[in-house]
Parts: structure tokens; sequence; C-alpha cells
């Protein structure tokens, strides 16, 4: 095994190696939970999913973490809006999230976390930073002192934008427009007694990073939205207090455009799956489009890639059931097409590359037709297009079943007329009815 993985951190591909082996400790910047979640959001925890299920194929043991912000400035503002607790508000929110991760075949992962269930962890963390010196009371709150951290910037250098940056918050006393949101902390004189408020974004991933996966761990995942600077925030505040950065590898998921133009609510572009499902692509039609492209590059989403994908799915996904249809003889996972996926994947999640090689192996006619199926769902572990469920029999009604013995003999009789009848009939009782080329064994 030689993982390889495109490190922000360091601007670089390095070979991946756990701290404890064979765990791995990974963490996924979750949804802040106070609007429906749209593709673009999703593409990260597509692409989250991908390295979790290409560790798991290279004999790892991931313990993944993606965690929940449900308190901030924007769920408070809707929660109040909507006439809602902040929990009523945001739960909603987190169950769409989790209904699109089921929707999309991605694999729940070991926690997910709430920002409102560690405040105490965040806290702590903070009495620490102002015992240090690395942070400060202001008037609002409190805030980490930059100035305190050498390195910091380091995020922020990659992406090619300045790195000045005024300190940021780790703690936000209460105001009246909190409404009743805010708990109570030992440190601060803020205008309610006793430091009484909430926690800055940055604090909360720390927190739930060293409460459920340890102080330092192996991988960090978001979209490059977050390198600057919730990750490099994020890195600075734990790494001051741990003298090690937060993560040893940060890898980041591409930006998503719409037809050329950048998703926004302005715009009138901003889609969800439903949007999708509403034109009639379901969920995995989107995964495909997914594979299709990596990870680290931009995707210009159009309704015209997405009909492609759709078509290219239900291509693969013909091919399975016919292959599963011919027998129940078990077939062999081809080895060479398999070191081949397996390269692709080694190669900083190069998706495209394996799915390119998912298709020769349909094409390759040296193969028998078993031994392609087995290979492609040894793939699809990876994949996640559910086409193991494709594989599986259908039990068909003994009445659908005398339809189609029927009809085939029409075919061998070449009564075409008979045939297309017979299709119509089957049809009408919602089977689907496809004829396979020549059985190749």
């Amino acid at each position: 095994m030689a993982l390889t993985f495109f490190n922000s951190l360091s601007g670089t591909k390095e070979r991946f190696a756990s701290l404890r082996p064979p765990t791995v400790s990974f963490y996924t910047c979750g949804p802040t939970v106070y609007a429906p979640p749209h593709i673009g959001n999703l593409r990260t925890f597509v692409t989250s999913d991908l390295l979790r299920r290409t560790l798991e194929r290279f004999g790892l043991t991931v313990r993944q973490v993606i965690n929940i912000t449900d308190v901030d400035d924007k769920t408070i503002a809707g929660a109040a809006a909507a006439g809602l607790s902040l929990v009523d508000f945001t739960r909603r929110y987190e169950q769409m999230f989790l209904d699109d991760l089921d929707a999309l075949n991605v694999l729940r992962p070991a926690a997910l976390p709430r920002a409102t269930e560690f405040i105490d962890q965040m806290i702590v963390l903070i009495k620490k930073m102002l015992e240090r010196g690395i942070a400060y009371q202001a008037e609002d709150g409190i805030y980490f002192k930059i100035a305190s951290f050498p390195r910091y910037g380091q995020f922020r250098s990659l992406t090619g934008l300045p790195t000045d940056e005024g300190d940021f918050a780790l703690w936000k006393f209460y105001k009246p427009e909190d409404g009743e949101v805010g708990w109570d902390a030992s440190f601060g004189r803020g205008p309610a007694a006793a430091g009484r408020g909430r926690p800055g974004w940055h604090i909360e991933c720390s927190a739930m990073i060293a409460a459920t996966l340890g102080e330092q761990i192996d991988l960090h995942l978001g979209g490059t939205d977050l390198i600057f600077p919730h990750h490099e925030n994020e890195n600075a505040q734990s790494e001051s207090l741990n003298g090690q950065p937060l993560a040893r590898f940060w890898l980041h998921s591409a930006f998503m455009m719409i037809e050329g133009e950048k998703m926004a609510k302005s715009l009138g572009n901003v889609l969800g799956l439903a949007d999708l499902s509403t034109k009639k692509f379901p969920p995995i039609n989107y995964r495909y489009l997914l594979l299709t492209v990596h990870y680290r590059t931009l995707l210009n989403f159009t309704w015209e890639s997405l009909t492609a994908a759709a078509k290219a799915y239900e291509k693969l996904q013909g091919l399975v059931s016919e292959w599963a249809s011919a027998g129940p003889t078990e077939g062999q996972v081809i080895e060479s097409y398999k070191q081949r996926f397996d390269h692709a994947l080694e190669d900083d999640l190069n998706l495209p590359q394996a799915l390119a090689v998912t298709w020769e192996v349909t094409k390759d006619d040296r193969v028998k037709r078993r031994d392609k199926l087995a290979t492609l769902l040894n793939f699809d572990q990876v994949l996640g297009l559910n086409l193991t469920n494709v594989a599986k029999p259908v039990e068909i009604p003994p009445a659908v079943a005398e339809l189609i013995k029927e009809r085939n003999q029409a075919r061998q009789n070449k009564d075409w007329s008979l045939a297309d009848k017979l299709r119509a009939q089957i049809e009408a009782l919602g089977y689907k009815v496809k004829d396979m080329s020549a059985r190749q064994d």
C-alpha cells in the first residue's frame, strides 16, 4: 500500500501513514444546520465517504467523525425568525442532511457530535488559552491572540491571499438578539454575569475533535471554502495548546459551479437533491457524476452533464443486472484490473481514473461475464453505486414469469408482433424488459 494524498498543510502530495495503525482518526467538517443542504455542500461529504471507503479497502480501521454546527449566528437568527427554539430549528435541518447522506449512499460516521453538546469542553480550552496568554478578554468576548502563534497564515498562504487577519473570537458574550441561547462560563465580565455567552465557530471543531478523536488526528477534510479562516484558526488554537498540528493531513474538496456561475441564492441557482429528483434524477446519478471529476478539481454542474451521468449509470446497472441473471456461478475478481483500480485510488483518490478502469472491465471481451460481475462488485465497495443491490435476484410473480416464457417463445418463432404485445403486458405490470445478447459464461 502506498496511499498518497495532497496535503493542504504542505501544499504537496505526501505518502499517508496513520499515527496509530491500523486505526485512522478522520474528521470531516460537517454542516451548519440552518438551511437545507445544497449539492455543493454534499460534494464534500461524498468525497469524505470515498476517502473512508478507500482507507478501509486498504485494510485500515477508520474512526470517522462528522460534526454538526448547531449554534452560530445563522442558526440563532434562523431560529428567531422561525419562532422556534434553537434545538427544534436545527434538528429539522440536521435530519435533512442525514437523509441526503443516506440518499447518496454515504456511510454513517462513527460519531455525529453537535456543537451544543460540547460547550463545557470548549470552555475548558478557552480557559487554558487565557492562562497561557494566547487569548485575552475584550468588551464583547474572548479572543485568540494571533501574534502569539508565529506560524499563523500557513494555510492562507497556500490560497495566494494576503495573510493579515485580525484576532478571532473564541467566546462571544451574550447579546439581547441571542434570545434564549447562551451558556454560563466562569471567565469574563460580559454584559451578563459570569461571562454568559456562546462559542465562536472555530473553537467548536477543536473541542469536538479533541473529545472524540484526540489532540492530534490523521485526516481532516472539508471544502476549499473552509481553508481560511476556519481551518487556519482551528489549527492555530489547537497547535498553540498542544504543540503539534491539529491534523497531519488536511484534504479539501473543490468548489462547484452551476452552469458556469457561482451557486448563490441571489442568482436563484441553489440546487438540492430534491431539485434533481423533480427532474427525475435519483441522488445516485449525482454520486456517479461526482466520480467523474477529481475531488480537487472545480466541478461545473450542468443538466447535460447530469443527464450523461444518468445514462452511464443506467448502462452500468443494465450490464450488472444482465450478468447477474446469467446464472448463480460465482466469478473471480480480475487481479490485473484490481491492481489498476487500486493504483488510481492510491494516487490522491483519483476516482475518475478508477471509474475509467471500471468501464474497461465491462468492454473486455476476453473476460467471462461472471468475472466481470465479481470485479465490478469489488470496485463498488469504494464507488458506492449500489451495484450489489442491482445484482440481487428479483422474485418474479408466476403470472409475469409465464408472460416472459411466452415472449421468449414468440421471439424464437420470430413472431415479433406477439413479442411486442407480450412486452407491453409485462411492462404494464411494472417490470422492465431488457433483451440480452448471447450469454458468455
